[in-house]
């Protein structure tokens, strides 16, 4: 409907998508904010972290609202905001797990009204004083939430939060070091009420799996198992529900 491929329609043409950042859009992460309003957290000019606002419409229709293309969206971290990971936290709080200067591992919360029209940053924490790359952020209960990314020596790591649906207390609560030879390119599922799933990029970037249970107050991190199911390469994963148990 709008597309990047202007093959058959020109550039000028209504069905045209809509440039929203001239200068740089990378390591993005889009959620649902509203029925028809997006909010994006992606890497902008100067590897700085931005999130911007979006309205689609039931036919596909594409809105700015508040972007860098409008010089309205919110700049978030004048140093660095990579590998972002957003998720929802309540009806107007969201969460963003992301890299931020000296490769530190952070989360911040922000309020974006149901519109997408207000983005105010909240909270922030600087999770991991070492490196917080590869960041994939799931909600685990009301207010727990689980985080994998790559840290120290980009070892694989899981740690749990309590975030609260206002997003001004962000509180760290386990961290379990799962991989120790490499953990990038993660990507976090929910299998049951305790279980996690983690497709990864292992040692000498080799695709992985693995497990883990969780309890929905966030205490303990426990690995279960493990598959190499790459023996050659694993990297840039998404993983996701296909049925009751299969991914």
């Amino acid at each position: 409907i709008q597309i990047q491929n202007h093959a058959n329609t020109s550039e000028e043409d209504d069905v045209a998508n809509i440039e929203h950042d001239e200068e740089r859009g990378m390591e993005n992460s889009l959620v649902q904010v509203d029925s028809d309003t997006y909010a994006l957290a992606y890497e902008g000019l100067d590897r700085d972290g931005y999130i911007s606002t979006f309205t689609i419409d039931s036919d596909g229709n594409i809105t700015a609202v508040k972007t860098e293309s409008e010089g309205n969206n919110l700049e978030h971290d004048e140093n660095k905001g990579i590998y972002n990971s957003l998720v929802q936290v309540d009806s107007d709080t969201y969460a963003l797990a992301y890299e931020g200067a000296n490769n530190h591992g952070h989360i911040s919360t922000f309020t974006i009204s149901s519109d997408g029209t207000s983005i105010v940053e909240v909270d922030t924490m600087e999770h991991d004083n070492v490196r917080g790359q590869y960041n994939s952020l799931v909600h685990v209960d009301s207010d727990t939430y689980a985080l994998a990314y790559a840290g120290t020596d980009n070892d694989g790591y899981i740690s749990t939060f309590t975030i609260s649906s206002d997003g001004k207390t962000i509180t760290k609560l386990a961290t379990l070091e799962h991989a120790p030879n490499n953990g990038e390119f993660n990507s976090l599922v929910q299998v049951d009420s305790d279980t996690y799933a983690l497709a990864y990029a292992g040692g000498d970037d080799d695709g992985w799996i693995t497990t883990f249970t969780i309890p929905a107050d966030g205490s303990t991190i426990t690995k279960v198992k493990t598959l190499e199911h790459a023996v050659n390469n694993g990297q840039y994963n998404s993983l996701v529900q296909v049925d009751s148990d299969t991914y």
